[in-house]
């Protein structure tokens, strides 16, 4: 079994300087949320800046924040959001915290024969399009001192080679794209000698509304709390550097293949 980066925590920690801002996408989300509420009680000395479709709805948090309007699927609200910040500014880590996979007019399709246009095309904007570009766009904007640290969710469905069943087609294909263009920043930044560390990280099973509809078949202790996952994958952000740029962490810090 391959080993768990969160080994190296015991001995990272004692030398590492703790993030001094902290950008989360997707804040309102499950999984949002719960990062934003782990970064508040282990850095409170940190900034946080949250993006979100309706950042006032966002709790107040220990910490300073600047909270953010933007909506994935606009590259022009992408650009508004980045455009906010100060020119140069020093972001340490961006954590992507977006994802879709249904709503009340979709669900993920079980055969190719309910494929359409419009699913493919919302799954891929939302999971693949505006991640990387949010990623282009801050890039354009900070400056680069010291690494900075992209964590961005993926799912193991969109291991091509894990895959053994099918379905969830558009899904399964926006999070293998994803994967794909996460390598690839890598390797451009890593010959750019641009100091960026940017990982794909799969949450695991979560108690979210993503995954709400199918946690039927689920047994009780494989089903994570928010709390859990967010507290997991900001331990993978703890530890991933610049040798690790390009590859894909669950939560338990464990490699997987794309």
């Amino acid at each position: 079994m391959t080993a768990s980066i969160l080994n190296r925590l015991p001995t990272l920690l004692d030398d590492a300087s703790p993030p001094k801002l902290i950008m989360v996408a997707g804040a309102s989300g499950g999984i949002g949320y719960a990062f934003c509420q782990q970064v508040a009680m282990q850095y409170p000395d940190a900034k946080l800046i949250r993006l979100a479709r309706s950042p006032k709805s966002l709790a107040k948090l220990s910490i300073e924040t600047q909270d953010l309007a933007f909506d994935l699927a606009d590259e022009k609200s992408i650009q508004s959001a980045i455009a906010r910040l100060p020119e140069k500014v020093e972001v340490d880590w961006l954590f992507i915290a977006t994802g879709w996979l249904h709503d009340d007019s979709h669900q993920p399709e079980k055969t190719y024969r309910t494929l359409n246009s419009e699913q493919m095309s919302h799954s891929f904007q939302l999971n693949t399009i505006g991640p990387t570009l949010l990623v282009k766009t801050l890039l354009e904007r900070v400056k680069l001192k010291h690494a900075l640290k992209i964590g961005i969710l993926t799912a193991r469905v969109g291991s091509i080679s894990d895959n053994r069943l099918g379905g969830w087609h558009s899904y399964r294909a926006s999070k293998a794209a994803l994967n794909m263009l996460i390598k690839n920043f890598s390797i451009e930044l890593e010959r750019m000698k641009k100091p960026v560390v940017i990982v794909g990280l799969q949450p695991g099973t979560t108690d979210t509304d993503l995954s709400a509809p199918f946690q039927r078949g689920v047994a009780p202790e494989d089903l994570q709390s928010p709390s859990y996952t967010a507290n997991q994958l900001l331990k993978v952000m703890q530890v991933i550097d610049e040798s690790d740029s390009g590859s894909l962490y669950d939560f338990l810090g464990i490699a997987f293949e794309p």
